[in-house]
């Protein structure tokens, strides 16, 4: 009994020196070990780009199909509605969601444009949800993409990322 006493005092006098130290303005929140593990979780969660959080197929095929497009030079309007009716095209979708996907991809690849060592990262995450027709509709809707933007001939950087794409897949097949 004098041992759960002497336990019950220390946690006390542990609460009010927290206390204490609270008031004078110094944090000791992070000393809590049932924190912890939420928030670095959370802290993994936020650091990490949303591009590179991509989900859903459509989405990647989406980005990486904006990202092809880019590597012809600036996004001018044929450019880009050249693009979006390739998105529907290829994607069965109405031309509204094409638009719709178009603008969501635009706004994850507006900081810079996609690298090819940064294709499996995009990938990664949704690479799971990916089944043999996807791939080919993705390849075959980046290629026709590289086609119609750069005038006939993909370039070479259209070409590396198209390239980093079947590698990526190649990979996870085997």
């Amino acid at each position: 009994m004098g041992l759960l006493m002497q336990l019950l005092g220390l946690l006390t006098a542990l609460i009010f020196v927290a206390e204490g130290l609270k008031r004078l303005g110094i944090d000791v929140g992070w000393l809590n070990p049932l924190t912890f593990f939420r928030r670095r979780a959370w802290k993994k969660k936020v650091s990490l780009s949303p591009l590179y959080a991509l989900e859903h197929p459509v989405d990647v095929a989406g980005v990486l199909a904006l990202a092809v497009a880019e590597c012809a030079g600036p996004q001018t309007e044929e450019r880009r509605a050249a693009t979006q009716a390739l998105l529907a095209q290829h994607l069965g979708m109405q031309e509204k969601d094409a638009q719709d996907l178009w603008l969501a991809s635009a706004h994850l690849l507006r900081a810079h444009p996609l690298a090819t060592p940064e294709v499996p990262a995009v990938l990664q995450k949704s690479s799971g949800k990916f089944t043999a027709y996807h791939r080919q509709t993705l390849l075959a809707l980046m290629q026709d993409v590289a086609a119609r933007t750069a005038g006939g001939q993909a370039n070479v950087n259209q070409q590396a990322l198209i390239e980093a794409v079947e590698r990526f897949f190649q990979q996870q097949r085997s």
